[in-house]
């Protein structure tokens, strides 16, 4: 069994400050996940009123996947208020896992309005297509267009240093403002071959052709998240360059202080990595809560951009039993 000695005063203390530092970017994280709520509202309404009025299958699966959007984001802002809370008697390591788990959650329901989408745009296909009203169409295509891309690029500025749940929402609107490109090209080239009158039988065929394109694009977003949420929850290594560069750090520490064997463990979970190390030595060189110390500071500057939140845990024994899960 391995025996874990870590200071409840530390975790306490780690945990207040944290919550000090971070409370208004909490603040300024759940506006803006308000403002996606709002806007995914607007463009829902819009969209399912619009795609049943100008019988377009495009649209209305434009206007579903905002109204699934208003129910993802609300969730997001559930989550931001509640992990905004310190709690640290009751959750002591901090409320981290709940952020891939809400991602976790969002992607799997965008997964399956995607997967129901393009069967039904199949079906209608082989039915003949369908028969829509283009002018109309278009021009709605071309404000939901300018509108979405508006929504992304207003988050995208914050999604780049901000948590996984506004980079989610950005990835949302960025979903979104793809399935608005495609509505306004395919609409663009139905109103083309409207007033020219060429090719009028494809005409029908455009809008399931559409669902179905933008169906096989969407599904890469919902797949590569929810691998990298699933990843956080059940606590994997972290992906990337940050797992060699503190490897590489344990080893100039072994090298230095002569320390015969090491055992690294590296996490990362929502806003926080997580390293833990146990260092093996029959030498009492290291018992110096000093150089300890030392040692702690050389390995966390190796965790620089690894994560807005760092938790690091070295432990230093004679008996290598006790580095070892029994």
């Amino acid at each position: 069994m391995k025996t874990k000695r870590r200071s409840s005063c530390i975790i306490l203390c780690r945990g207040q400050y944290y919550y000090e530092v971070k409370r208004m970017n909490n603040d300024k994280e759940k506006n803006l996940l308000w403002v996606s709520v709002a806007a995914a509202i607007l463009f829902s309404g819009a969209g399912i009123i619009l795609g049943i009025l100008f019988q377009s299958q495009m649209i209305l699966f434009d206007g579903l996947y905002s109204l699934i959007s208003v129910v993802l984001s609300y969730m997001s802002l559930l989550a931001a208020g509640f992990m905004s809370k310190a709690d640290w008697k009751r959750f002591p390591f901090g409320k981290d896992s709940v952020e891939p788990l809400v991602v976790l959650i969002k992607y799997a329901v965008i997964l399956i309005l995607v997967a129901a989408s393009f069967l039904a745009a199949a079906a209608a296909l082989f039915q003949g297509g369908r028969e829509m009203q283009v002018g109309p169409a278009f021009v709605y295509s071309l404000i939901g267009m300018s509108a979405c891309l508006g929504v992304f690029y207003f988050l995208k500025r914050y999604a780049e240093k901000g948590s996984a749940l506004i980079k989610a929402e950005a990835n949302q609107w960025l979903m979104d403002s793809l399935v608005s490109v495609g509505v306004f090209i395919g609409f663009l080239a139905a109103f083309l071959l409207q007033i020219t009158e060429t090719a009028l039988w494809l005409i029908p065929y455009i809008d399931p052709l559409m669902v179905i394109a933008v169906s096989f694009y969407f599904l890469q977003f919902p797949l590569k998240e929810m691998k990298k949420a699933l990843r956080e929850v059940l606590e994997m290594s972290p992906e990337g360059p940050v797992q060699k560069r503190i490897e590489s750090s344990v080893q100039e520490v072994k090298d230095e202080y002569g320390i015969e064997e090491s055992f690294l463990r590296v996490t990362k979970v929502g806003r926080t990595i997580w390293v833990e190390i146990d260092f093996v030595t029959a030498s009492d060189d290291l018992g110096s809560l000093k150089i300890q110390d030392q040692i702690r500071e050389k390995i966390a500057g190796s965790m620089n951009d690894a994560a807005p939140k760092k938790w690091l845990t070295v432990s230093f024994m004679k008996d290598r039993r006790w580095a070892l899960e029994e």
